[in-house]
């Protein structure tokens, strides 16, 4: 056994990205902050940020950077051909999946400073941004602004091609006319001024938060909002992003890279991650695969729950090992498998002599695909190797065998 790893890559020990979390990096920025992170389906997502586009088509195991400039504040894909990006005196969109970004107006004198945009199809969306909001319905061929609104606005949400709400410092705005007129609708707080961020909707019933962390909550599509409860940052911390999966599950992120998590439609949550600079943007592809940006992208599949090692994402086709990602990596890494059918799988980590050093899978598996999150720091830089075999009880060769490489480089 030993002399078939005479040539491996890295290790890794079973521990989450904290304490409290499995949330882990999944693409680490070295110069350009990212603002905004939005998916069309599992695998295929877009993040923006200060002169930067990113692509991922695998669920971001990898991330391709896009041509871009300008400083951007949110993206929003309508399908794997059609993107728009807009952000601080600029609009940028893609037809052929980000290939090419064509700039559809760009210059103080063109376009104002804009937060938000919502697209319900490629051809019809809207922008808002400092006092203005803005329309087009033939694709950003042209665009009609539409009103004047005397606020600065930060999101734009819409559940058809009439009715719409914006989030806004001091209060949120809502139109039944496409956005030809905006309404503003005061929110039941003590504060004059409670500076709503960012928007999320489960049909007609939403969710906001403030700088102060308060969550408001609506049942009617931003007629009414109702103040349910106030999250725990700390001290002068900042709530930026909300995100509900589902009408129970949510996510919360702000100031001091921290991510809150609820479970019963925001009346309570769970501190889940303290990591860094804030999360500005969070978006869920269901209830335990989550996106979160702060500059960089952090990744759960487990829904962020602690002790949480392996998740069954899809039911896939063939047995397959992939390669770890990050890699090279420091310190943290993850390993992916899929079962097409339930059987006994063992996953064990070789040194470069071929000595084990980690068993990572030992046990029976239902069919599915997993992923496993390790932390190296106890581990020296160098190569490993990664071996999973698969067999049933009555099979005790394996009938599926393949070794990967990792690198760990400190």
């Amino acid at each position: 056994m030993k002399k078939y790893f005479r040539s491996i890559l890295l290790l890794i020990l079973l521990i989450p990205l904290n304490s409290n979390s499995q949330w882990y990096i999944q693409y680490q920025t070295s110069i350009n902050f990212l603002n905004d992170v939005r998916f069309i389906d599992r695998y295929t997502g877009w993040a923006c940020g200060d002169n930067s586009i990113l692509k991922t088509t695998n669920g971001g195991i990898n991330w391709i950077p896009q041509n871009a400039h300008g400083y951007l504040t949110q993206i929003h894909p309508v399908n794997d051909s059609v993107a728009y990006v807009c952000g601080e005196y600029i609009i940028m969109k893609t037809t052929n999946g980000g290939d090419n970004w064509i700039t559809l107006r760009e210059g103080t004198n063109l376009v104002p400073l804009l937060n938000g945009l919502w697209f319900n199809n490629k051809n019809t969306g809207w922008f808002c941004g400092r006092a203005v909001t803005m329309r087009t319905t033939d694709g950003g061929n042209t665009f009609i602004d539409s009103m004047y609104v005397p606020n600065t606005l930060n999101d734009v949400h819409f559940k058809n091609d009439s009715v719409g709400v914006i989030a806004a410092w001091s209060k949120t705005y809502r139109t039944t006319n496409s956005g030809e007129n905006w309404y503003p609708v005061q929110l039941p707080s003590s504060l004059e001024t409670p500076f709503t961020e960012r928007l999320t909707f489960q049909g007609d019933t939403g969710w906001t938060v403030t700088w102060g962390g308060t969550i408001f909550k609506t049942t009617n599509y931003g007629v009414s909002w109702d103040s349910i409860v106030n999250i725990p940052f700390g001290g002068s911390a900042r709530a930026y992003s909300i995100e509900f999966s589902s009408f129970n599950i949510g996510y919360c992120g702000g100031d001091a890279g921290k991510i809150f998590k609820s479970t019963n439609g925001g009346f309570h949550w769970t501190s889940q991650i303290s990591v860094g600079g804030p999360f500005s943007s969070i978006y869920s592809y269901n209830d335990s695969i989550v996106w979160a940006v702060n500059g960089d992208i952090y990744n759960t599949v487990t829904g962020g729950l602690t002790n949480i090692l392996f998740e069954n994402i899809i039911g896939p086709d063939n047995y397959k090992l992939y390669q770890n990602y990050p890699n090279p990596f420091n310190p943290n890494t993850n390993i992916q498998y899929d079962l097409p059918i339930d059987n006994f799988v063992s996953i064990k980590v070789y040194d470069l002599i071929g000595k084990e050093v980690l068993t990572l899978v030992n046990e029976f598996k239902q069919a599915g695909s997993y992923i496993v999150s390790f932390n190296v720091s106890n581990l020296s830089t160098g190569i490993y190797y990664y071996h999973m075999v698969v067999h049933s009880d009555k099979i005790k060769a394996g009938n599926f065998e393949q070794v990967r490489k990792m690198i760990l480089i400190k």
